[in-house]
C-alpha cells in the first residue's frame, strides 16, 4: 500500500500539465485592405462581365468604380441592341417602319433611364439612404443595359414569329411577353445591387423604383408607339395620337386575340 508522502513525492515530481503556446495578438487583427483600385475595363470587357458575372459589375457600380465609363458602354450598349430588337419589330411591316422603330426602342430605354434614377436617388434619401445620382444613373443604366442584351438575344424569336405569319395580337402579345421577362431580370439586378448595400431606405427605395420603372418605362413606351404594326396598314407614322393607356391598349388585345372585337373593324 502506497504511503501519503510517497504519493505526494509522485505528484512533486510529475511532468507539468501542458499549456499551449501563446497567441500571436496579430493574428485576430483584420486583414489589410487592398490599396490598390479596380483595373479600368474596356466597353467589350465590362459587357463581358455584365454577361458572366452580374454580382461583380453589381459590386463596380456600387464602388463608384468607372462610372463615367459604365454610363458611355451602357448608353451605347442599349442604343446598338435596342435598335437591333426595333428593327426586327419593324420588319413585321417592313420599309420605313424597319428605321422607325430602331431609332425609339432606344430612346425609350434611355428615357426610362433618365427619368428613374432621380426617383431612386429622392426615395433613398427620404428614407435615409446614401444619396449617389450618379451612382444610380450607372445602376440603372447597367439593369437596362442587361436587359436589352436579352432582348437583342430574343430577337430570331421574333423573326420567327414573322416568318411562321403569327397574326397581328399573337405577335403583339409575344412581343410584351419578352419585354416583361427583359425588365423583371433588369429589375432582378437593381434589387441585389441595393440589398447589398444594407442600411436604411434601401427596401423602400427598391419598392418605389419598381413603381417608377414600371409606370414610366410604360407610359414613355406607349407615348412613342407603334413599334409593331400590321402589314396592310398604310404609310406608317413616327408617332401615333394618345388614345387611352397601356392598360387598355393590353386588355383590348387579349379580347382580339380571342376573337372578340369592341368594334366593327380593325384599325389599320
Amino acid at each position: 500500500m502506497v504511503s501519503v508522502d510517497a504519493q505526494t513525492d509522485a505528484h512533486a515530481h510529475a511532468a507539468p500539465p501542458f499549456a499551449p503556446p501563446p497567441l500571436d495578438p496579430r493574428a485576430f487583427e483584420p486583414a489589410p485592405l487592398d490599396p490598390r483600385p479596380l483595373a479600368p475595363l474596356g466597353p467589350l470587357a465590362m459587357i463581358d462581365l455584365l454577361l458572366r458575372d452580374r454580382a461583380a459589375i453589381g459590386a463596380r457600380v456600387r464602388a463608384g468604380h468607372d462610372t463615367v465609363a459604365i454610363l458611355r458602354t451602357m448608353v451605347a450598349t442599349i442604343a446598338v441592341a435596342m435598335a437591333i430588337v426595333g428593327a426586327a419589330l419593324g420588319s413585321y411591316r417592313g420599309g420605313v417602319q424597319i428605321a422607325y422603330a430602331a431609332i425609339k426602342l432606344p430612346l425609350v430605354l434611355l428615357g426610362t433611364a433618365a427619368l428613374s434614377a432621380p426617383a431612386l436617388s429622392a426615395i433613398g434619401a427620404a428614407l435615409g439612404r446614401r444619396s449617389r445620382l450618379g451612382v444610380d444613373l450607372a445602376l440603372v443604366m447597367t439593369a437596362l443595359g442587361f436587359g436589352a442584351l436579352l432582348l437583342a438575344a430574343c430577337t430570331p424569336l421574333i423573326l420567327l414569329g414573322r416568318a411562321a405569319d403569327l397574326s397581328y395580337h399573337d405577335m403583339i402579345l409575344g412581343t410584351v411577353s419578352v419585354f416583361a421577362v427583359a425588365g423583371l431580370a433588369a429589375l432582378q439586378l437593381i434589387v441585389r445591387v441595393i440589398a447589398d448595400e444594407g442600411g436604411p431606405g434601401c427596401r423602400s427605395a427598391v419598392v418605389g423604383l419598381c413603381l417608377v420603372f414600371a409606370l414610366v418605362g410604360g407610359q414613355l413606351s406607349w407615348a412613342l408607339r407603334p413599334y409593331l404594326v400590321r402589314p396592310r396598314a398604310p404609310e406608317p407614322v413616327f408617332v401615333r395620337p394618345v388614345d387611352g393607356s397601356l392598360f387598355d391598349a393590353l386588355a383590348n388585345t387579349l379580347r382580339s386575340a380571342q376573337g372578340i372585337y369592341a368594334r366593327d373593324e380593325a384599325p389599320l
